[in-house]
């Protein structure tokens, strides 16, 4: 899986180059981004397969790291474009990572339905089957290198304008996509398995996860803006696709998802104006994705995982509950004042 991070960041910052120029108000940046959360990747059946099993896979991954980035921003009247490329630069540790394989009986529960709009009902967790009994687990250390390419827009209603920087208040719509590529790997792991007898010993490196993932926000929120400081909230539920790798090193094996959600990303964000061009800000930022798809097998070393090679597929949940606190630094540009003092 190739990441395609460097070519859009590659399109947008030749964009914000081309239209500053064009544009009266431009401001650039860099920021610092802490995140949290989980990431899990599911698969199974509560009731009998044909082959008599209830029971699946479980595969969980926090999302501890830190991002460092650029952004860029276009202000016209009451419309506002926003561009931003973060990354973590290196493979950094997210923490702990664990591998379960489970058995499901009569009383366990599958909720594979996150956001049910037919029901107006909502699941805020990340795990789609409770109720069950682990025969094997692995469980680790995890590294993650992430890239992440965003771009959104808004336009202003009332007396609120697109540039902070000036005072006014009110509405906004919103929207917006962001592309993410990064990738887990999966090691020190101790390995337990329900056996006879029962096995228990590091293996060493356990898997890679690698991922694709497209979001398209839309939404609106209220910016309060003042002589000194702004305040805005924003709103966005999302759709979205996700793509992943996941590479048994032991079993040599690869199982490829094609998964399809939804979600909802919530902002939080105060400037403070340390003067006419120069801006600080605060953001909290939360995001959720729940995906459902299938995920297909490619190698293996045993009988039973070639033969899964010839499979129609399986079923795949893959759901993300993160959060972070984003501090950045912005300074702004008036390429037109620029140019009337050259003439």
């Amino acid at each position: 899986m190739v990441p395609k991070t460097n070519i859009i960041s590659v399109v947008l910052f030749f964009l914000f180059s081309v239209f500053s120029f064009v544009e009266a108000e431009t401001s650039f940046g860099f920021s610092t981004e802490r995140s949290g959360g989980e990431y899990i990747f599911e698969t199974g059946n509560k009731y009998p397969n044909l082959s008599g099993i209830r029971g699946g896979s479980r595969i969980s991954f926090t999302r501890d790291f830190t991002l460092f980035g650029f952004h860029g921003a276009i202000f016209k009247n009451k419309w506002e474009v926003r561009g931003s490329f973060k990354t973590t630069g290196w493979n950094q540790n997210a923490g702990k990572a664990r591998d379960e394989d489970f058995a499901l009986g009569t009383v366990s529960t599958e909720r594979g339905t996150k956001i049910d709009t037919k029901n107006w009902a909502y699941n805020d967790s990340a795990t789609v089957f409770t109720g069950s009994r682990n025969f094997a687990d692995g469980i680790g250390k995890a590294t993650i290198n992430e890239h992440r390419t965003e771009f959104y827009g808004r336009y202003y209603f009332g007396e609120s304008m697109a540039n902070p920087w000036l005072q006014g208040s009110g509405f906004f719509l919103s929207g917006g996509a962001r592309y993410s590529y990064f990738k887990y790997v999966f090691y020190d792991v101790n390995q337990f398995v329900d056996s006879n007898p029962v096995f228990y010993a590091p293996i060493g490196l356990g898997l890679t996860f690698s991922n694709d993932l497209w979001e398209f926000f839309y939404g609106g929120g209220y910016r309060y803006g003042g002589e000194k400081f702004y305040v805005d909230f924003n709103f966005m539920p999302s759709i979205g696709s996700i793509k992943t790798r996941d590479f048994h090193v032991q079993r040599s094996i690869n199982f490829l998802s094609d998964n399809f959600g939804v979600g909802w990303m919530s902002q939080l964000d105060f400037g403070y104006k340390l003067s006419d061009n120069w801006m600080i800000n605060l953001k909290l930022n939360h995001r959720r994705f729940f995906s459902e798809g299938r995920f297909k097998s490619q190698g293996g070393l045993t009988p039973d995982d070639i033969a899964s090679n010839f499979a129609s597929g399986f079923k795949s949940y893959i759901n993300i509950k993160d959060y972070s606190v984003e501090i950045a630094a912005s300074k702004l540009f008036n390429f037109d004042l620029m140019n009337k003092k050259d003439e």
